[in-house]
């Protein structure tokens, strides 16, 4: 019996793991951000389904988050967004 649970167990977290894999790759390659009205409002979409672009704006000067802010409050790819903070903090232009 212990057995069959433990098999239980083991495909359970494979199925997790497998469909952690999945929408991670799937969210770091494609997506759109909705216009937003707001610096918080992007910030929160951020967070909430790009959390990788999310920690990496996080760690900007206000200034700067303010100039991505402009660049992408009426929508817009989350590829191209991603570029721009990413060369923003590695400092490239």
């Amino acid at each position: 019996m212990l057995l069959s649970v433990g098999a239980v167990q083991l495909a359970s977290a494979g199925a997790i793991v497998t469909q952690t894999i999945t929408s991670t790759v799937v969210g770091a390659r494609a997506g759109d951000i909705p216009a937003t009205s707001s610096v918080q409002e992007l910030e929160a979409t951020l967070k909430a389904s790009y959390v990788g672009t999310y920690a990496i704006y996080g760690s900007l000067p206000e200034q700067k988050k303010r100039a991505l802010y402009a660049s992408i409050k009426k929508g817009g790819n989350i590829q191209d967004f991603r570029e721009q903070v990413i060369n923003e903090r590695l400092h490239r232009r």
